[in-house]
Protein backbone atom coordinates (compact mmCIF):
# COMPACT_ATOMS: atom_id res chain seq x y z
CA UNK A 1 0.00 0.00 0.00
CA UNK A 2 2.43 2.71 0.92
CA UNK A 3 4.81 1.93 -2.32
CA UNK A 4 1.45 2.44 -4.38
CA UNK A 5 0.45 5.76 -2.42
CA UNK A 6 4.20 7.36 -2.91
CA UNK A 7 4.28 5.94 -6.43
CA UNK A 8 1.35 7.88 -7.07
CA UNK A 9 2.24 11.05 -5.29
CA UNK A 10 6.05 10.90 -6.81
CA UNK A 11 4.31 10.92 -10.46
CA UNK A 12 1.80 13.92 -9.73
CA UNK A 13 2.85 17.60 -9.89
CA UNK A 14 4.15 19.43 -6.92
CA UNK A 15 1.63 21.80 -5.50
CA UNK A 16 2.54 24.59 -3.48
CA UNK A 17 0.38 26.32 -1.43
CA UNK A 18 1.25 30.14 -0.50
CA UNK A 19 -1.73 30.74 0.76
CA UNK A 20 -3.73 28.46 -1.22
CA UNK A 21 -5.22 27.88 -4.31
CA UNK A 22 -8.71 27.78 -5.99
CA UNK A 23 -10.93 26.15 -8.68
CA UNK A 24 -12.97 28.36 -10.82
CA UNK A 25 -15.65 27.72 -13.95
CA UNK A 26 -14.44 24.68 -15.66
CA UNK A 27 -14.75 26.74 -19.02
CA UNK A 28 -11.69 28.75 -17.84
CA UNK A 29 -8.63 27.71 -20.20
CA UNK A 30 -5.77 27.41 -17.61
CA UNK A 31 -2.41 29.24 -18.60
CA UNK A 32 0.05 26.36 -20.61
CA UNK A 33 3.72 25.24 -18.31
CA UNK A 34 7.03 24.26 -19.33
CA UNK A 35 9.81 22.71 -18.10
CA UNK A 36 11.06 25.96 -16.25
CA UNK A 37 9.21 28.28 -17.00
CA UNK A 38 5.98 29.62 -19.28
CA UNK A 39 4.71 32.32 -21.24
CA UNK A 40 1.00 33.71 -22.23
CA UNK A 41 0.01 36.31 -24.23
CA UNK A 42 -3.66 37.96 -24.40
CA UNK A 43 -4.78 40.80 -26.62
CA UNK A 44 -7.35 43.75 -25.92
CA UNK A 45 -10.87 42.73 -27.41
CA UNK A 46 -12.11 45.56 -29.84
CA UNK A 47 -15.26 46.31 -27.86
CA UNK A 48 -12.67 47.64 -24.72
CA UNK A 49 -10.38 49.71 -27.53
CA UNK A 50 -11.80 52.82 -25.94
CA UNK A 51 -11.12 52.18 -22.72
CA UNK A 52 -7.85 50.91 -23.51
CA UNK A 53 -6.55 53.73 -25.23
CA UNK A 54 -7.53 56.04 -22.82
CA UNK A 55 -5.08 53.90 -19.95
CA UNK A 56 -2.65 53.91 -22.22
CA UNK A 57 -2.06 57.39 -23.50
CA UNK A 58 -1.78 59.41 -26.71
CA UNK A 59 -0.61 56.20 -28.99
CA UNK A 60 -3.48 54.14 -28.59
CA UNK A 61 -1.93 51.06 -28.02
CA UNK A 62 -3.51 48.90 -25.07
CA UNK A 63 -1.96 49.14 -22.04
CA UNK A 64 0.72 45.89 -21.17
CA UNK A 65 0.26 43.95 -18.21
CA UNK A 66 2.63 41.14 -16.97
CA UNK A 67 1.48 38.49 -14.76
CA UNK A 68 4.93 37.21 -12.71
CA UNK A 69 3.17 33.98 -11.64
CA UNK A 70 5.46 31.95 -8.91
CA UNK A 71 4.49 28.42 -10.20
CA UNK A 72 2.73 28.19 -13.66
CA UNK A 73 1.27 25.41 -14.07
CA UNK A 74 0.36 24.30 -10.87
CA UNK A 75 -3.06 23.80 -9.43
CA UNK A 76 -2.03 26.60 -7.04
CA UNK A 77 -2.22 29.56 -9.65
CA UNK A 78 -4.10 28.35 -12.43
CA UNK A 79 -7.10 29.73 -11.27
CA UNK A 80 -5.14 33.11 -10.64
CA UNK A 81 -4.02 33.07 -14.41
CA UNK A 82 -7.93 32.63 -15.34
CA UNK A 83 -8.83 35.49 -13.47
CA UNK A 84 -6.25 38.01 -14.78
CA UNK A 85 -7.25 36.97 -18.24
CA UNK A 86 -10.69 36.85 -17.49
CA UNK A 87 -9.71 40.47 -16.73
CA UNK A 88 -7.96 41.25 -19.68
CA UNK A 89 -10.34 40.45 -22.45
CA UNK A 90 -13.30 42.61 -19.98
CA UNK A 91 -11.15 45.37 -19.32
CA UNK A 92 -8.85 45.52 -22.41
CA UNK A 93 -5.40 45.54 -21.60
CA UNK A 94 -2.47 43.03 -23.14
CA UNK A 95 -1.64 40.36 -20.84
CA UNK A 96 1.46 38.27 -20.89
CA UNK A 97 2.10 35.46 -17.93
CA UNK A 98 5.24 34.19 -17.06
CA UNK A 99 7.14 32.43 -14.42
CA UNK A 100 9.02 29.41 -13.08
CA UNK A 101 6.89 26.28 -13.24
CA UNK A 102 9.31 25.24 -9.87
CA UNK A 103 9.09 27.10 -6.21
CA UNK A 104 13.04 28.77 -6.55
CA UNK A 105 14.09 32.15 -6.10
CA UNK A 106 16.37 32.50 -8.03
CA UNK A 107 13.96 31.07 -11.12
CA UNK A 108 11.37 33.75 -9.79
CA UNK A 109 13.85 36.27 -9.01
CA UNK A 110 14.81 36.25 -12.95
CA UNK A 111 11.02 36.01 -14.27
CA UNK A 112 10.27 39.49 -11.81
CA UNK A 113 13.79 40.89 -13.75
CA UNK A 114 12.44 39.60 -17.18
CA UNK A 115 9.42 41.39 -16.59
CA UNK A 116 11.33 44.88 -15.69
CA UNK A 117 13.23 44.41 -18.69
CA UNK A 118 10.10 44.75 -21.15
CA UNK A 119 9.06 47.59 -19.33
CA UNK A 120 5.29 46.82 -19.67
CA UNK A 121 2.70 49.28 -18.31
CA UNK A 122 2.17 47.01 -14.83
CA UNK A 123 3.73 43.77 -13.38
CA UNK A 124 1.39 41.50 -11.51
CA UNK A 125 3.08 39.11 -9.22
CA UNK A 126 3.66 37.26 -5.87
CA UNK A 127 6.57 38.01 -3.52
CA UNK A 128 6.01 35.13 -1.35
CA UNK A 129 9.74 35.43 -0.09
CA UNK A 130 9.75 39.29 -0.68
CA UNK A 131 13.70 39.49 0.53
CA UNK A 132 14.57 37.80 -2.29
CA UNK A 133 13.39 40.26 -5.01
CA UNK A 134 13.31 42.92 -2.98
CA UNK A 135 15.43 45.08 -5.09
CA UNK A 136 13.53 44.09 -8.41
CA UNK A 137 10.85 46.17 -6.73
CA UNK A 138 13.22 49.54 -6.52
CA UNK A 139 14.48 48.91 -9.82
CA UNK A 140 10.57 49.49 -10.79
CA UNK A 141 9.62 52.40 -9.23
CA UNK A 142 13.02 53.98 -10.84
CA UNK A 143 11.47 53.00 -14.13
CA UNK A 144 7.66 54.17 -13.19
CA UNK A 145 6.55 50.50 -13.78
CA UNK A 146 3.58 50.02 -10.71
CA UNK A 147 3.50 46.45 -9.49
CA UNK A 148 0.43 44.78 -7.61
CA UNK A 149 0.55 42.12 -5.12
CA UNK A 150 -1.85 39.03 -5.15
CA UNK A 151 -2.13 36.35 -2.39
CA UNK A 152 1.71 37.16 -0.97
CA UNK A 153 2.11 41.33 0.46
CA UNK A 154 4.92 43.61 0.91
CA UNK A 155 3.35 46.96 1.99
CA UNK A 156 6.91 48.47 2.90
CA UNK A 157 7.75 48.03 -1.21
CA UNK A 158 5.50 50.62 -2.24
CA UNK A 159 3.28 48.13 -4.41
CA UNK A 160 0.00 49.68 -5.67
CA UNK A 161 -2.53 47.28 -4.06
CA UNK A 162 -2.60 43.73 -2.10
CA UNK A 163 -5.11 41.11 -3.08
CA UNK A 164 -5.08 38.24 -1.34
CA UNK A 165 -6.31 36.23 2.22
CA UNK A 166 -6.52 38.25 5.21
CA UNK A 167 -4.28 35.72 6.90
CA UNK A 168 -5.48 36.77 10.13
CA UNK A 169 -8.71 35.93 9.85
CA UNK A 170 -8.01 32.83 8.27
CA UNK A 171 -6.18 31.39 11.30
CA UNK A 172 -8.71 33.04 13.53
CA UNK A 173 -11.53 31.24 11.58
CA UNK A 174 -9.86 27.79 11.48
CA UNK A 175 -9.52 28.34 15.19
CA UNK A 176 -13.21 28.40 15.03
CA UNK A 177 -13.79 25.52 12.47
CA UNK A 178 -11.54 22.94 15.03
CA UNK A 179 -13.39 24.13 18.23
CA UNK A 180 -16.58 24.17 17.14
CA UNK A 181 -15.75 20.38 14.96
CA UNK A 182 -13.46 18.54 18.03
CA UNK A 183 -16.16 20.27 20.85
CA UNK A 184 -13.56 22.37 22.30
CA UNK A 185 -10.52 20.12 22.92
CA UNK A 186 -7.78 19.02 20.12
CA UNK A 187 -4.24 17.69 20.20
CA UNK A 188 -3.47 19.75 16.62
CA UNK A 189 -0.55 18.88 14.06
CA UNK A 190 0.18 21.83 11.93
CA UNK A 191 1.86 21.28 8.74
CA UNK A 192 3.52 23.92 6.81
CA UNK A 193 5.42 24.01 3.13
CA UNK A 194 8.28 25.71 5.12
CA UNK A 195 8.56 27.08 8.94
CA UNK A 196 9.53 31.00 7.20
CA UNK A 197 7.17 30.57 4.86
CA UNK A 198 5.41 34.49 5.39
CA UNK A 199 1.78 33.85 4.82
CA UNK A 200 1.34 30.81 6.45
CA UNK A 201 3.22 31.42 9.56
CA UNK A 202 0.76 34.63 9.75
CA UNK A 203 -2.17 32.23 9.31
CA UNK A 204 -0.33 29.39 12.45
CA UNK A 205 0.36 32.56 14.70
CA UNK A 206 -3.32 33.46 14.36
CA UNK A 207 -4.64 30.20 14.86
CA UNK A 208 -2.35 29.61 18.34
CA UNK A 209 -3.48 32.84 19.59
CA UNK A 210 -7.23 32.37 18.84
CA UNK A 211 -7.00 29.07 20.58
CA UNK A 212 -5.13 30.51 23.61
CA UNK A 213 -7.28 33.32 24.13
CA UNK A 214 -10.52 31.59 23.69
CA UNK A 215 -10.17 27.58 23.15
CA UNK A 216 -7.82 26.79 25.81
CA UNK A 217 -8.11 23.10 25.67
CA UNK A 218 -7.19 23.52 21.73
CA UNK A 219 -3.45 22.52 22.17
CA UNK A 220 -0.71 22.73 19.35
CA UNK A 221 1.12 19.84 19.81
CA UNK A 222 3.93 20.41 17.46
CA UNK A 223 4.51 22.39 13.64
CA UNK A 224 6.40 20.89 10.35
CA UNK A 225 7.14 21.28 7.36
CA UNK A 226 7.20 19.70 3.78
CA UNK A 227 8.46 21.78 1.36
CA UNK A 228 5.20 21.55 -0.51
CA UNK A 229 6.08 18.37 -1.61
CA UNK A 230 3.64 15.01 -1.40
CA UNK A 231 6.28 12.45 -0.68
CA UNK A 232 8.17 14.45 2.12
CA UNK A 233 4.41 15.54 3.32
CA UNK A 234 3.46 11.44 3.89
CA UNK A 235 6.32 10.33 5.20
CA UNK A 236 5.99 13.37 7.83
CA UNK A 237 2.82 13.00 8.95
CA UNK A 238 3.70 9.24 9.16
CA UNK A 239 6.53 10.16 11.32
CA UNK A 240 4.36 12.65 13.51
CA UNK A 241 1.72 10.41 13.85
CA UNK A 242 3.67 7.59 15.02
CA UNK A 243 5.94 9.89 17.86
CA UNK A 244 2.65 11.76 19.14
CA UNK A 245 -0.27 9.43 19.21
CA UNK A 246 -2.16 11.82 21.68
CA UNK A 247 -2.65 13.68 17.73
CA UNK A 248 -6.05 13.83 17.28
CA UNK A 249 -6.21 17.06 14.70
CA UNK A 250 -3.95 17.87 11.70
CA UNK A 251 -4.30 21.27 10.43
CA UNK A 252 -2.72 22.22 6.90
CA UNK A 253 -1.50 25.04 5.20
CA UNK A 254 0.28 24.21 1.92
CA UNK A 255 -2.32 22.48 -0.49
CA UNK A 256 -0.75 19.30 -0.82
CA UNK A 257 -0.81 18.38 2.88
CA UNK A 258 -4.63 17.23 3.27
CA UNK A 259 -4.65 14.61 0.68
CA UNK A 260 -0.81 13.48 2.70
CA UNK A 261 -2.41 13.32 5.56
CA UNK A 262 -5.08 11.08 4.56
CA UNK A 263 -2.66 8.99 2.96
CA UNK A 264 -1.05 9.27 6.26
CA UNK A 265 -3.86 8.21 8.30
CA UNK A 266 -5.30 5.27 5.84
CA UNK A 267 -1.57 3.58 5.59
CA UNK A 268 -1.37 3.46 9.58
CA UNK A 269 -4.96 1.72 9.65
CA UNK A 270 -5.94 5.48 11.59
CA UNK A 271 -9.29 5.94 9.54
CA UNK A 272 -11.82 7.43 11.48
CA UNK A 273 -9.48 8.69 14.16
CA UNK A 274 -7.68 12.05 12.92
CA UNK A 275 -9.74 14.80 11.82
CA UNK A 276 -8.44 16.65 9.25
CA UNK A 277 -8.73 20.24 8.34
CA UNK A 278 -7.06 21.05 4.44
CA UNK A 279 -6.74 24.10 2.73
CA UNK A 280 -7.37 24.74 -1.54
CA UNK A 281 -10.13 23.30 -3.43
CA UNK A 282 -7.94 21.20 -5.21
CA UNK A 283 -9.89 18.12 -7.28
CA UNK A 284 -7.64 15.52 -5.28
CA UNK A 285 -8.47 17.54 -2.00
CA UNK A 286 -12.66 17.81 -2.99
CA UNK A 287 -12.60 13.95 -3.81
CA UNK A 288 -11.26 12.69 -0.30
CA UNK A 289 -14.12 15.12 1.35
CA UNK A 290 -16.41 13.42 -0.47
CA UNK A 291 -15.24 10.10 0.26
CA UNK A 292 -15.30 10.86 3.82
CA UNK A 293 -11.30 10.61 3.96
CA UNK A 294 -10.70 14.53 4.31
CA UNK A 295 -12.93 16.25 7.33
CA UNK A 296 -13.08 19.83 5.55
CA UNK A 297 -11.08 22.33 3.53
CA UNK A 298 -10.36 26.28 3.56
CA UNK A 299 -10.40 27.45 0.18
CA UNK A 300 -8.94 30.38 -1.06
CA UNK A 301 -10.61 32.93 -3.94
CA UNK A 302 -7.33 32.58 -6.10
CA UNK A 303 -9.57 33.54 -9.27
CA UNK A 304 -10.94 36.61 -7.13
CA UNK A 305 -7.49 37.70 -6.66
CA UNK A 306 -6.53 37.35 -10.27
CA UNK A 307 -9.27 38.92 -11.55
CA UNK A 308 -9.27 42.30 -9.26
CA UNK A 309 -5.47 42.15 -9.72
CA UNK A 310 -6.26 43.34 -13.63
CA UNK A 311 -9.55 45.06 -12.65
CA UNK A 312 -7.25 47.10 -10.60
CA UNK A 313 -4.29 47.26 -13.08
CA UNK A 314 -6.44 49.16 -15.54
CA UNK A 315 -8.41 51.37 -13.12
CA UNK A 316 -4.99 52.85 -12.47
CA UNK A 317 -3.48 53.03 -15.49
CA UNK A 318 -6.57 54.92 -15.86
CA UNK A 319 -5.69 57.06 -13.26
CA UNK A 320 -8.37 56.07 -10.42
CA UNK A 321 -7.60 55.04 -7.01
CA UNK A 322 -7.59 51.45 -5.71
CA UNK A 323 -7.97 49.93 -2.85
CA UNK A 324 -4.52 49.20 -0.89
CA UNK A 325 -5.85 46.20 0.26
CA UNK A 326 -8.64 43.46 -0.89
CA UNK A 327 -9.34 40.45 0.60
CA UNK A 328 -10.38 37.96 -1.44
CA UNK A 329 -12.43 35.83 1.34
CA UNK A 330 -12.40 32.14 2.18
CA UNK A 331 -15.04 29.32 2.40
CA UNK A 332 -14.80 26.17 4.12
CA UNK A 333 -15.81 23.10 1.98
CA UNK A 334 -17.10 20.46 4.08
CA UNK A 335 -19.21 17.16 2.31
CA UNK A 336 -21.95 19.24 2.62
CA UNK A 337 -21.24 21.92 0.08
CA UNK A 338 -18.30 19.80 -1.61
CA UNK A 339 -20.31 20.08 -4.91
CA UNK A 340 -22.71 23.59 -4.27
CA UNK A 341 -19.82 25.59 -3.11
CA UNK A 342 -18.90 26.89 -6.43
CA UNK A 343 -21.55 29.12 -7.27
CA UNK A 344 -21.78 30.89 -3.86
CA UNK A 345 -18.24 31.56 -4.38
CA UNK A 346 -17.04 32.28 -7.58
CA UNK A 347 -19.46 35.13 -8.27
Amino acid sequence: MKKKILALLLAGTMVFSLAGCGSEPAEKTPAAGGETSATQETSAPEEATDEAASAAGDNGEAPYVIWVNPLVGSAVFTSADNGITAASEEFGFKLKIIGPSVLDDTQMYEAVQSAIVEQPDLIVTTPYNYSAIQGLYADAQGKDIPIINISSDSEESGRVSFIGTDNTAYGQLAADYVNEKMGGEANVLIMMANLDTSNQLEQKTAFEEKCAADYPNIKVVLTDEDNGDSATALQKFEDNLKAHPEIDTIFCLESIGGVAAANAVEELGMDGQITILAIDDNEDTLQYIRDGKIWGTMAQNFYKMGYTAGEFASKYLNGETVDSVVDSGTILITKENADSYPEEFYK
